[in-house]
This record gives structure tokens, sequence and C-alpha cells, in this order.
């Protein structure tokens, strides 16, 4: 192992793919990684915009690495932030214990801060070592959840509602607009225009499907291995609760696990009750700018709807 001196961080380099590609991936985060993946997650455009990538050398091995997309906030009071996302962050094991993902975060609000982000968001389970890093950064925690059937008491069995596969609109995300703007306001990621919200939610790196549930809800599947991922779902207050339970049995009928990810505390709630396991997260959200902190410290007690497809 090389001195802590020989440390040094790379911004997109070039020609190094073999050597921060997926076997590294792979190696840092110890599951399955494939190349859609790859493409997807660290090199896709979005609103015409390539993501950053981060690595840590020492001396001529790459050690750590981060990624950085970036998206649009838009906070409850309707202001739109220009944030970035940190994803597939990771160190290889032999390198822990080292500061070496303390110096690839540090690197990365540097580098969104240079960009003209307000804000670095990442998503973190409440044990995350990610997620303590941001915190000595002074990130503010806004409450989250992941929620999953692995390892659930029970799962739910007989839906109230019946769920059906049905085809993707334009509407699908206008309708969810016009939804959100009649109900109370919460904050959430915004998407200019619907090519924005497809290459987000539809176009996903594992096969999705579209279903429709009940009366008022629709929602999108991404078939992730031997789980349904419930990446987007819209509906009325009413039909919510009964529709995740709808969508966890239709996953179970299948033989299939069930995921989602949520900030809004009624789902985390539900999800117990329905015999699922909700484990506690964060988003967690890093000012930029000593002017802004003030405004994000205040974030942790503002409602936000980010879903699982949001994220990254």
């Amino acid at each position: 192992m090389s001195g802590d001196t020989e440390l040094r961080i790379l911004v997109n380099p070039q020609g190094m793919n073999a050597d921060i590609g997926v076997r590294f991936l792979e190696r840092c985060f110890g599951s399955r990684w494939t190349e859609a993946m790859y493409r997807w997650y660290l090199q896709r455009p979005f609103g015409g915009e390539s993501p950053d990538r981060l690595i840590l050398m020492d001396g001529e091995r790459v050690v750590a690495s981060c990624g950085l997309a970036y998206r649009l906030l838009r906070t409850p009071d309707g202001t739109v932030h220009r944030v970035s996302v940190a994803i597939a962050g990771g160190t290889l094991p032999g390198e822990r214990g080292r500061g070496c993902y303390a110096r690839v975060i540090q690197a990365a609000a540097e580098r969104s801060a240079l960009r003209g982000c307000t804000v670095m968001l990442g998503f973190v389970t409440a044990d995350s070592a990610t997620g303590r890093g941001l915190r000595r950064l002074g990130a503010t925690a806004v409450p989250s959840a992941y929620i999953a059937s692995h390892g659930a008491s029970r799962v739910p069995g007989i839906a109230i509602l019946r769920v059906y596969r049905t085809t993707v609109t334009d509407g699908w995300p206008e309708r969810a607009g016009a939804r959100s703007r009649s109900a109370p306001v919460e904050g959430g990621f915004h998407y200019p225009d619907v090519s924005g919200w497809r290459s987000q939610m539809v176009d996903r790196p594992h096969p999705v499907q579209s279903l429709r549930v009940g009366t008022t809800c629709r929602a999108l599947i991404e078939c992730v291995g031997d789980t349904d991922r419930l990446q987007w779902l819209d509906g009325g207050p009413r039909e919510r609760v009964a529709a995740i339970r709808a969508i966890a049995a239709h996953a179970h009928r299948r033989k299939r696990h069930f995921f989602m990810y949520s900030t809004r505390p009624g789902d985390a709630e539900a999800a117990r009750r329905l015999g699922l396991v909700a484990r506690p997260g964060y988003m967690m959200a890093l000012a930029l700018e000593s002017r802004h902190e003030p405004t994000v410290r205040g974030w942790a007690a503002l409602p936000w709807h980010v879903q699982s497809g949001d994220r990254m």
C-alpha cells in the first residue's frame, strides 16, 4: 500500500474504462453490475448534460470513485434548485479505513459547486458510512425509508385493488403534476419535459413494466434480478396504500421480491402494517455555499415526495 501523500483526484479521466468500469464497481459493492447499468448510471446524459466521474488514485492504482449526476430539485415553495446526486460511490475493500471515500466526497462537493449546484444529494441507509461522511461535512438528513419484502414477517396476500398491465403515455407525468398541484405541496425532483421524465423512469437499464392499479393509480416497476422495484407510483391518496399492497402482492404471486423507496412517512408506516420491512434512510442534502446553509437545514422538516426512480 502506498502512502497517503500519493493520493490524488482525477475528474473524468480518459482511457480508464477498464480500470473504473464494471469489474471495479463489483469489487467495491460486492454485487453484480452489467455494462447496461454502468452506462445508464454513470455515462447517461440527462437534460443534455453528462455526469461526472471522480476517481481517487493511489499512485497508479484506482482505490475509490464516485459519480455525479446533475438534476433539478423543486422545494415545496416552488423554487427549483440545480443539484448534483452522488451515485455509485465506493472504495475497494482493501483500501477502506484510510479516509479514501471522505476525500472523494469532499472532491465531489467541490466539483458540484464548480458546476453551479446549490446542493449535493446522497441517498443512504441510516447505518451508511457515506451518510456519516456527509453528516461530518454538515449535510442535512431528510428522513426516508427503504421498503422491501426481503426478511418480511409476512407478505401482503389478497389485494383489494386489481393490477393490470398497461402502456405508458405522455399523459402520466402531466397527470401526476396536476394531482400534486391540487394537493398539499411537497418537494421533489423536477422534470421540465416528458422526455426527461421518460429517460429517468421508463428507459431504465432493466425491463420496466407499466401497471394500472385500481381506478386512480399508475405504476412503473423495474424488474431487477428477482426483485420488482416500484420506481414510480402516482394515484389518489385514498388508493395509495392499497396500491402498494397490491403491487407487493403481485410480486409475491410471481415469486418475486418487492422494493420501493420513499420520503413519505406514511409509506413507511403503511409498509410495516402490511408486514414489509421499512429500513430507515436519509436523503442527505449538503449545501455548497454558506448562504444556502440555513435554507437547506430547514429541509428536514419539509414534506418531500421522492421515489425510487427519482434517486438515480
